[in-house]
């Protein structure tokens, strides 16, 4: 999976980093590190990390999340933490499928430190937000194993999926024009200020799960609603 980008946040242990390294391995996953101490990429990391020392040793480091994620077109964080992906539904089989990135995009998992996960700031910088099912008393994975659960539930939705693909960023992007030029034209700005609306416009359209049909149908929808709110047809 070289599109799968996973990202680990402040991560302590060494036998959880290097464990991690191997899984990106195992899956053919890059593995990017955000304001990870230099003291944890010892020994026992590397030793956890066989036969991959190597994608561990070239693991690009990052001070800010947002730098990591620059140049991916869905990330998703992972918590058992934060309200908002405890009280959603967890990541499963059907809803990793609608995460599956297109050949030209990247998608990257998020987790945070072991012990306190991560921070409501980092999260906000993600997509997406979702916990991890663990059928026992336990709610919460250790980090190598939450990693290899979305792993795999990554994979097997790829193995098995049949159906359309998330709309790709261009796709977005066009709707997104298309969906202000129809606030535009009907007046919406007089009433509502532009700098404080476009951001949340901008988070919505991230947060939909939309197939490139459905961008296409919603930017038609945008068009004309633009040309009748230019006619005064909506007044």
């Amino acid at each position: 999976m070289p599109r799968v980008v996973v990202v680990l946040v402040e991560t302590e242990g060494s036998t959880n980093l290097g464990s991690v390294a191997r899984l990106c391995g195992n899956f053919g996953a890059t593995l990017r590190l955000v304001r990870i101490a230099h003291e944890v990429l010892d020994s026992e990391a590397f030793r956890m990390a066989h036969p991959c020392q190597a994608l561990l040793d070239s693991a690009q480091r990052y001070s800010h999340l947002e730098d990591a994620l620059a140049d991916v077109a869905l990330s998703v964080a992972t918590s058992s933490k934060i309200a908002s992906a405890l009280d959603g539904p967890p990541l499963d089989l059907e809803r990793a499928k609608l995460l599956l990135p297109l050949e030209e995009e990247r998608l990257a998992f998020v987790f945070g430190n072991e012990r306190t996960g991560l921070s409501r700031s980092d999260v906000a910088k993600c997509h997406r937000v979702y916990r991890l099912h663990t059928p026992g008393p336990v709610e919460s994975f250790n980090l190598a194993s939450a990693v290899a659960s979305s792993l795999t539930l990554l994979f097997e939705a790829a193995r098995t999926d049949r159906g359309e693909r998330r709309a790709s960023c261009d796709a977005r992007t066009a709707m997104l024009s298309a969906w202000r030029d129809a606030l535009d034209a009907s007046g919406f700005y007089t009433r509502t200020s532009r700098e404080g609306f476009e951001p949340r416009l901008e988070e919505l359209i991230a947060k939909m799960d939309l197939s490139p049909r459905d961008t296409t149908l919603m930017q038609q929808m945008f068009t004309l609603f633009a040309l009748a709110g230019r006619r005064g047809d909506l007044h």
